[in-house]
């Protein structure tokens, strides 16, 4: 086993560990909706917490399964063409189109992390009734879009070896 079988079952294990515990966010975020209906339609006592809550919890459970969403396929594709191709041609197609993803995750990884900084050192609330501090949401897009960035990087490797066919897919 080489340096890129290495770094691609590591990534691929950080990734699929993250996303896996990620899933779980969707339990409080559950809990909290069903608490917020309960006090506002049956007590009339609606929270000052409840819907901002709900949000930060759903934009970690989106941002922090970016890498595991990737690893799955689970990134939205033009399948109608691409999915009639040969798996080379398609990771021809996945090279091509790299540069383009390294670009994007790149800013969006310098600009999220610049925005944490801002928010952090600031110490930035939310501006509402209830007020709570920004970062601990706004820290989970530069390390989504990392862990994005990495998956990307895994799926490089792979489809650098699978157009010189020199790697088998390992389940």
């Amino acid at each position: 086993m080489g340096w890129a079988d290495l770094v691609v079952r590591l990534i691929d294990g950080v990734n699929e560990h993250i996303g896996r515990l990620t899933s779980y966010i969707i339990l409080p975020m559950l809990a909290v909706m069903i608490y917020e209906v309960i006090m506002r339609y049956y007590f009339q006592a609606p929270t000052i917490w409840g819907t901002e809550m709900i949000t930060f919890l759903f934009a970690g459970y989106t941002l922090m399964g970016a890498g595991y969403a990737h690893l799955k396929n689970a990134h939205v594709n033009m399948n109608a063409l691409y999915g009639r191709f040969s798996q080379r041609t398609q990771a021809v197609c996945n090279l091509v189109t790299w540069i383009g993803f390294l670009a994007y995750c790149g800013v969006l990884f310098y600009e999220s992390s610049r925005f944490f900084w801002d928010v952090f050192s600031s110490g930035r609330a939310s501006g509402t009734d209830w007020n709570p501090k920004l970062w601990p949401v706004v820290i989970t897009l530069p390390l989504g879009v990392l862990l994005l960035l990495l998956q990307g990087i895994a799926k490089l490797i792979r489809d650098i070896r699978r157009v010189a066919s020199r790697w088998e897919e390992r389940g």
